[in-house]
């Protein structure tokens, strides 16, 4: 009984980490993210979790692209409305 105890304390501790890290923005989590498996990779000797870090690193880099490709598509988006409303305001001078 004690070990559900203990093992039921730990995930809430984590829970509550990754809740807190959920409220941070994005650049500080990956960051923190990096920091720790670049000391992971560092200080544990053992080829999984080294393994572990560089699969870490991995994911941050993916969701970074993907972050990065997705503001870049709504920068355009937004360009292109601004675009056509502007053609649009023009327009109807011009008919006027």
């Amino acid at each position: 009984m004690a070990s559900r105890v203990r093992a039921t304390g730990s995930n809430l501790i984590l829970a509550s980490l990754l809740a807190t890290l959920s409220y941070l923005p994005f650049q500080l989590v990956a960051q923190f993210t990096l920091i720790v498996c670049v000391l992971l990779f560092v200080v544990d000797p053992f080829p999984t979790s080294r393994l572990v870090s560089v699969a870490g690193v991995a994911v941050v880099l993916a969701i970074t692209k993907a972050r990065q490709h997705f503001l870049i598509l709504e920068a355009n988006e937004e360009e292109l409305q601004q675009q056509q409303q502007s053609v649009n305001a023009t327009h109807d001078d011009k008919s006027d």
